[in-house]
């Protein structure tokens, strides 16, 4: 585990779990999701389960990130997406440039490159 630890990183074996905690950390931190994640996961544990929830539920699971009407929007698109079989994180919604860095790190392993975030930039040089 490196020093500069992310949310990421516990779910690196899980590429849908590492979008998902991507989408929950936009516009907010570690501080909002870490507390949440854990259950969010637990009560939706795979895109199939999430999908069938009614939006709502997903917005007021995650409130306290902020922009839950967004972010339980997103969660959805990519959910479906993802169910369908595409796994590209160039194609999927709601997935930008911060999720495409942290699939790179923790699902590609990709470690020999310097991405634009500055957490993520912190996480690879504690490594």
């Amino acid at each position: 585990m490196a020093k500069y630890d992310l949310i990421q990183e516990k779910y690196s074996e899980d590429p849908w779990k590492v979008l998902v905690c991507c989408i929950l950390l936009n516009q907010t931190n570690n501080q909002q999701v870490r507390p949440l994640i854990e259950q969010f996961f637990v009560r939706w544990p795979d895109c199939f389960s999430l999908i069938q929830e009614e939006k709502q539920n997903i917005a007021n699971c995650i409130k306290s990130t902020g922009f839950q009407n967004v972010k339980s929007e997103r969660l959805v698109k990519l959910s479906i997406e993802w169910a369908k079989g595409n796994h590209d994180p160039l194609t999927l919604p709601g997935i930008g440039n911060y999720a495409r860095e942290a699939w790179k790190i923790f699902i590609e392993r990709d470690l020999d490159f310097v991405p634009r975030d500055k957490k993520l930039k912190l996480y690879l040089e504690s490594l």
